[in-house]
């Protein structure tokens, strides 16, 4: 019994020894060190230089004024009359006349040199709107077209394109006839219309044209031509002749390229252009629809007949079995 007590006693003593020991050690323990922040400040030091400013000295130097005055010197002559003897001579009247002469210095004109002609710068085309009018003012040929000549030769390849600003329209309006002619400052171009009662239409049957130009520097030529007998622009009485761009070969290597047009003659109705009969290249060509349409039904036709022949065959062949 007295040795556990012992025992107890020891384990006590020794348990407040361990705590006194740890307790000593936390109050002992170093605090952190705080580093001392230390700003050294350069001093500031400004140096001024100083203005320096050297004004040389002005100088004037003013010369003398000098002025030198002649003395007035005065001579008097003596007073001396002379009289002389009082003598009257009187001399005949004479007039002499001279004649009167004109000289005229002739005019002289002195003309400058007519300079070369030159080729016209080129233009675009431009659509021109004339018409012809009888004696009553009615209207009997419309016309709405651009217009060029091409030349083409061996010594001239050139275009000479027709400006409505500067082109004027007149003609003549009969029964089964009318013409148009469209005058500019280089030339004219005539169309004349005929109206056949027979095959019950309006076309061209006479072309005429004459200019005068320069396709190249220097080179100023005048160039004409007709086509007769013709049957150009047929279009039905009381229609309008249509088309986008033709050409009229002219002979000579001359051609009249025609585009972007209307022409009608006869019947005209309101001062306006009837139903448009179109040109051949205009017209709607049906031809390959029409034959991609022909292929196509025989294709099916085939098809059809090859699967007839299919069938029979298959029913031929469960008839055997």
């Amino acid at each position: 019994m007295g040795r556990g007590l012992l025992l107890i006693s020891l384990f006590i003593a020794a348990t407040a020894l361990t705590y006194s020991s740890a307790f000593m050690a936390k109050s002992v323990s170093p605090s952190p060190s705080l580093a001392t922040n230390t700003t050294t400040h350069a001093p500031n030091t400004t140096t001024h230089s100083s203005n320096t400013t050297t004004h040389a000295p002005n100088t004037t130097t003013h010369a003398p004024n000098t002025t030198t005055h002649a003395p007035n010197t005065t001579t008097h002559s003596p007073n001396t009359t002379t009289h002389a003897p009082n003598s009257t001579t009187h001399s005949p009247n004479s007039t002499t006349h001279s004649p009167n002469s004109t000289t005229h210095s002739p005019n002289t004109t002195t003309q400058a040199p007519t300079p070369p002609p030159t080729p016209t710068p080129p233009t675009k085309l431009t659509v021109g709107n004339y018409n012809v009018t009888d004696g009553k003012g009615k209207i009997c040929i419309l016309a709405k077209l651009e217009i060029q000549i091409r030349v083409n030769t061996s010594e001239v390849n050139g275009t000479f394109i027709v400006q409505p600003n500067m082109t004027t329209a007149h003609g003549k309006c009969e029964t089964n006839t009318a013409s148009i002619t469209l005058a500019f400052t280089e030339g004219n171009l005539t169309l004349q219309f005929n109206n056949s009662e027979t095959a019950k239409k309006v076309y061209v049957d006479d072309v005429e044209y004459s200019f005068t130009y320069a396709f190249k520097k220097g080179d100023s030529k005048t160039y004409s031509g007709k086509n007769k007998s013709l049957e150009l622009f047929a279009a039905a009485q009381g229609d309008s002749y249509s088309c986008t761009a033709e050409t009229v070969y002219m002979g000579n290597g001359v051609s009249l390229d025609l585009s972007n047009y209307r022409l009608q003659a006869f019947n005209i109705k309101n001062n306006q252009f009837g139903a448009p009969d179109l040109c051949k290249a205009d017209k709607p060509d049906y031809r390959v629809p029409i034959a991609v349409g022909i292929i196509l039904i025989i294709l099916i036709v085939i098809v059809v007949i090859a699967y007839l022949i299919s069938r029979k065959r298959r029913t031929d062949g469960y008839q055997s079995l």
